[in-house]
């Protein structure tokens, strides 16, 4: 027994180790490499010491251990913030308690921190492969529970435990639906965490880094007709701040104050719009939209200059709706203006060459459609890797290389337009994006990364976008097309050119898409809609219920008087099985129910006279048909109705 107990140990000790380490890769993202080092290598030595039966570590040294680990912790509490730091406390005393435990009682407070850590785990996944994993980890663990309290020979009742999941997955999917959705209890630290997507700086070079990321930026499903695809302008950044080679976002829009709403009249009812969109997880604010958004839902601002953001670093998944127009964004203020007429040193053959398009053509409109013609006819070539450019980038851009990407080439139009008085900036966004029919969503992915210009022209920001002249298969088709092949590997490696890869990816995300929208889309508006429609056929669902609570009945009432009819049961059998159906169920065919609970009675000194008096009833009912002891048997099962019960408990747990 001994042994069989220890088998039981090792087993239970190893699980707990998987959990940790599983738990230690889904909350990886919240700790620094070196935190991730400590927690490997003290798994490593559990798992060791298990396989090699060593003692577990004394609860001095694991004290004094843990201690020094979460005074560093501590120390790195404003790198990390408040949230990480409690996952690392809480992952430390599940492994501290692992390192040190002696006896299988020690593990029920290890099983509930593992609980806690699983759900922390969905603050910061929310993709439906990850939510998998998450599961899978919580039903190793609420097996470990089980085998923590179940007798080490005892086997998983499968037919009862199907019959608890159909009763508990109906009532999970009530709470679900109608429980008040709240709002988290926790916020994102910002410090020091990574983020993806376009930055506050433009330069050479960065958007080509960006495009050779093939994951998910965003996707977007429209309530109307899918918008041509060039006007599929995703506006994330506005880059209006130059130093001679690269862009930033100014300082006075990032600290601009955020409004509601813009202006209304700006959107005309023929090229108004509506749509919802799915952002991926970035770190950052900075959110996306089609030209000029009029109105968004609440957990979306729209700030000056047209752009949506978010009022804090995106960590996980938004669903926003937007409804907005497909004409240009209206010009701000005066100083806007004057922000985006300045003009860096350097580049002098640049500014002649604007001077000379200027002398030629003074409109506004004529001058970039010259501009546009330019590169259209001269040698410019689009290119996934173009040549390093000097100290006077644009110049060297312009006149030597003409080899770029689509921020070369905007970044050389706005500086032109501005050398010859327009003012001009560059807007970093996406462009296109992957339009799937059946499913009914846009998928916009980070290697759809653009830039192009946008210059004033009588009051309004007009979109100009010079890689449109030079490869207008990128807008018109797909980057891919627009690539050489040599440069298309460069996008795709090896592996995922195969068929079927792509297509088991494709439906991954397709699945992902719908566990956005109906799972993690489903929020306190959705709810809100739902006990409105509810609310709205309430008398419909009212009969509904009761007819089917009608047929129930009448099903039940006819399986009873037919049963009824049917069973030569005797009555004081039938008795005893009332009160004792789940003991008496694990009775031997060749034993008799009397001396079944004789067996108990020996067995069970605290209820032995309670079951000698009820087998001395129900003999003489069931034998002699003495209706007064048939009598007597109901009325001392009913009397000693709690005894029973406890013996019950006792045989259960046994």
């Amino acid at each position: 027994m001994l042994t069989q107990q220890m088998l039981q140990q090792k087993k239970l000790l190893l699980c707990w180790a998987v959990i940790q380490f599983s738990l230690l890769l889904l909350l990886q993202q919240a700790f620094a490499g070196w935190v991730i080092a400590i927690f490997a290598l003290l798994l490593l030595y559990r798992l060791l010491s298990v396989f090699q039966a060593k003692a577990p570590v004394s609860l001095k040294l694991v004290n004094l251990l843990a201690g020094i680990i979460a005074i560093t912790f501590f120390l790195q509490l404003r790198q990390a913030g408040v949230l990480h730091f409690m996952l690392q406390i809480l992952l430390l005393a599940a492994t501290a308690r692992l390192l040190a435990l002696r006896h299988l009682y020690e593990a029920r407070q290890l099983v509930w921190v593992h609980y806690f850590l699983i759900a922390c785990c969905f603050i910061l996944h929310q993709d439906m492969l990850i939510a998998l994993l998450i599961f899978l980890v919580f039903a190793a663990n609420l097996y470990s529970h089980y085998r923590l309290f179940s007798p080490s020979v005892h086997q998983v009742n499968w037919p009862q435990t199907g019959r608890s999941l159909l009763i508990i997955l109906p009532l999970w999917l009530v709470m679900f639906l109608l429980f008040p959705r709240l709002p988290p209890f926790w916020q994102i630290p910002n410090a020091n965490i990574a983020s993806t997507g376009l930055s506050d700086t433009l330069d050479p070079g960065s958007i080509e880094q960006l495009v050779q990321d093939d994951s998910l930026a965003f996707r977007v499903e429209f309530d109307g007709a899918l918008p041509p695809r060039q006007q599929l302008y995703w506006r994330a950044r506005l880059y209006e701040d130059f130093d001679g080679r690269r862009w930033q976002v100014t300082t006075l829009r990032q600290n601009a104050n955020r409004q509601r709403a813009a202006n209304d009249a700006a959107a005309s009812k023929d090229s108004s719009l509506s749509y919802r969109i799915i952002a991926e997880a970035s770190q950052q604010t900075g959110l996306f939209a089609l030209a000029t958004p009029v109105t968004s839902s609440s957990n979306v601002f729209i700030s000056p200059g047209g752009l949506l953001s978010s009022s804090k670093p995106v960590s996980q998944r938004l669903s926003y709706q937007v409804s907005g127009s497909l004409i240009p964004v209206m010009l701000v203020s005066e100083q806007e203006q004057l922000l985006n007429l300045r003009t860096a040193p350097g580049n002098p053959q640049t500014r002649q060459f604007a001077y000379q398009l200027k002398q030629q053509y003074p409109q506004n409109h004529a001058l970039v459609q010259a501009l546009a013609e330019h590169f259209r006819q001269q040698a410019f070539y689009y290119s996934l890797t173009p040549p390093p450019l000097g100290s006077n980038s644009i110049d060297a851009f312009l006149f030597d290389s003409r080899t770029g990407f689509c921020s070369h080439y905007a970044s050389a139009s706005a500086v032109i337009l501005r050398h010859a008085g327009i003012a001009a900036r560059v807007v970093g966004g996406y462009q296109g994006g992957n339009w799937h029919p059946q499913q009914g969503y846009l998928a916009v992915r980070q290697r759809e990364a653009h830039a192009w210009v946008e210059y004033l022209d009588n009051g309004v920001w007009q979109p100009f976008d010079p890689t449109a002249a030079v490869a207008p298969e990128r807008i018109l088709n797909s980057l891919d097309s627009a690539l050489p092949e040599d440069q298309r590997a460069l996008l795709d490696p090896g592996w995922r050119q195969l068929a079927l890869l792509q297509n088991v990816r494709q439906q991954l995300m397709h699945l992902d898409y719908y566990w956005s929208v109906w799972v993690l889309g489903f929020n306190e508006n959705s709810q809100q809609q739902l006990w409105r429609n509810l609310y709205r056929h309430l008398p419909a669902i009212a009969y509904a219920v009761a007819a089917l609570f009608s047929i129930i009945i009448v099903v039940l009432l006819y399986y009873r008087l037919t049963r009824s009819s049917t069973d030569n049961t005797p009555e004081a059998t039938k008795q005893l099985y009332r009160y004792l159906g789940k003991v008496l169920a694990s009775k031997p065919p060749s034993l008799s129910v009397s001396a079944f609970l004789l067996q108990y009675a020996s067995h069970y000194p605290a209820h032995n006279v309670c079951l000698k008096q009820l087998i001395a009833l129900y003999e003489l009912a069931l034998y002699k048909e003495d209706v007064v002891a048939l009598k007597q048997l109901k009325q001392y099962l009913q009397c000693h109705k709690a005894e029973l019960g406890r013996l019950r408990r006792a045989i259960k747990n046994t």
